[in-house]
């Protein structure tokens, strides 16, 4: 009896964290971080305020818990091994269509609606948001695309650059219009030629073949590649 419940125990401490954390993802984003209580959270999710403290600390760790979860599910394919398997272009559009889909998608971008109008208010929130949100994907693009340009594959000579460039071509006028709350409605085969038009562009500044032609950014870094 006692291995049975020792067994089981993390799978329920397991089923209660993530219960807190499905109520807290949906009262953060019906009511903002400010006017949410802790008692909100678990009058949706049951269990006790002692279990939620015990699990996240308070609110501040509660709401970072519930964005690392988002954006865990965010960058998962980015973190998959698959994607230094792709062919270059292949690799690039899987990306870009991470990138962009989750711009258009309104709950994720409910959430970026939550943390912009909390950051003035709780700069921890913006804060948060950034570090485990934004940044982490442009880490990931960087050093992807610093691994392909060591590959020969492409001609970046400053990464983190490299990744900004990619990240604003492929959100585009898009992101802007969806936290206006405009309702961006493209088909499939739209995305698709939105992405390769995307692609084209990034890789006519990144591609070797541009710095090989001799194009003013291969110029000024010297055209050589990054060793």
């Amino acid at each position: 009896m006692t291995k049975v419940a020792r067994s089981g125990a993390p799978n329920r401490r397991e089923k209660r964290r993530q219960a807190i954390l499905d109520a807290a993802r949906e009262i953060f984003l019906e009511q903002g971080y400010g006017a949410t209580s802790l008692n909100d959270i678990v009058s949706v999710s049951g269990g006790s305020l002692a279990t939620l403290y015990d699990l996240f600390g308070g609110k501040a760790g509660l709401f970072q818990a519930m964005i690392e979860q988002e954006c865990q599910n965010f960058f998962g394919v980015l973190d998959s091994r698959d994607i230094d398997e792709q062919p270059l272009r292949e690799a690039l559009h899987i990306v870009a269509r991470q990138f962009f889909d989750g711009v258009i998608q309104q709950p994720k971008m409910s959430l970026l609606r939550v943390v912009v109008a909390e950051a003035p208010h709780f700069p921890e929130v913006g804060a948060t948001f950034y570090s485990v949100g934004p940044a982490r994907g442009r880490e990931m693009v960087s050093t992807y695309l610093e691994k392909q340009s060591r590959r020969g594959l492409l001609a970046v000579d400053d990464p983190d650059r490299a990744a900004d460039v990619f990240i604003a071509l492929v959100l585009g006028e898009y992101q802007m219009k969806v936290l206006c709350g405009e309702d961006v409605k493209l088909t499939p085969k739209e995305v698709d030629r939105y992405l390769d038009y995307t692609l084209d562009a990034f890789l006519k500044i990144y591609g070797p073949e541009h710095w090989a032609a001799g194009g003013d950014h291969a110029a000024e870094c010297g055209g050589k590649l990054r060793p």
